[in-house]
């Protein structure tokens, strides 16, 4: 971004350790709104705690104090189709007090990352199972790489200002289909570890704090039911950020298996 615009970046950081890092505290109001004037254009991607409306709120209406020009939003795709969900209702929540506030702003809203695929390598390669419970009727999935191309677009463009930006891959697969892909390219037996939420919970237990099992298993439970899947108005407006097609998961799995088997 610093080549294409000449402009300076600077990172928040809870220990500002190397350049172009700047000490950053989400829970500290003083150390925000310092941050904060020292910038005209910020994004903002709210940290996954308890008290994540609180904190996104919280950031907007000081971004207004700092006077900044333009804020930059990551909330979910589809995210009022869930508002129950403890981290959608938080996005929700953000984004209202963001139109309410004055700022010039833009919001990405991506689907479930393919990332995400890294915390279950060891699924994968030692016990043959995807363990991610997402169902079968289908996640329009999304590479995190097109995710920063659009965040670094939506700083840059000014038409771009006042929208919301779907980011979604150019397919919905299922839980099974992403199996498949990976059994595909692993050339091995890649099963789906099931829908089943209550042992989904039990087997996580040690090692997610209790909110974000409980917020987590909402949100699967809508994932099986009613999918995230991509319309074409999505794709369309999608169109207008990435100005390319997103990569396909097929990509990612055939990348990543690399990187993995060396």
């Amino acid at each position: 971004m610093e080549k294409q615009s000449q402009v300076e970046i600077l990172e928040g950081s809870r220990q500002a350790l190397r350049a172009g890092q700047i000490h950053f505290d989400f829970d500290n109001e003083d150390v925000v709104l310092s941050a904060l004037k020292r910038v005209d254009k910020a994004v903002l991607i709210t940290p996954a705690s308890p008290t994540e409306l609180e904190t996104g709120v919280r950031f907007v209406q000081i971004a207004k104090d700092a006077g900044l020009k333009h804020l930059v939003f990551m909330s979910i795709h589809r995210v009022e189709e869930a508002p129950l969900i403890p981290h959608f209702a938080s996005k929700v929540a953000i984004q209202k007090e963001l139109e309410k506030s004055g700022l010039m702003w833009t919001t990405v809203a991506p689907n479930n990352f393919y990332q995400n695929d890294y915390f279950f390598k060891s699924s994968l390669l030692d016990h043959g199972i995807y363990p991610q419970p997402f169902g079968n009727v289908g996640l329009s999935r999304v590479d995190a790489d097109d995710i920063a191309d659009a965040l670094v677009q939506s700083l840059l463009r000014e038409e771009l200002r006042g929208q919301i930006f779907p980011l979604i891959g150019p397919e919905a697969l299922t839980a099974k289909q992403t199996s498949e892909m990976y059994s595909q390219y692993l050339g091995a037996p890649i099963l789906y570890g099931g829908d089943d939420l209550e042992r989904w919970e039990e087997s996580n237990k040690p090692y997610l704090p209790a909110w974000l099992l409980a917020d987590w298993k909402q949100m699967y439970m809508f994932f099986q039911r009613q999918g995230l899947k991509a319309t074409v108005a999505d794709y369309i407006q999608q169109e207008k950020i990435l100005n390319r097609p997103a990569k396909t998961f097929e990509s990612f799995v055939k990348e990543t298996i690399q990187a993995w088997k060396r």
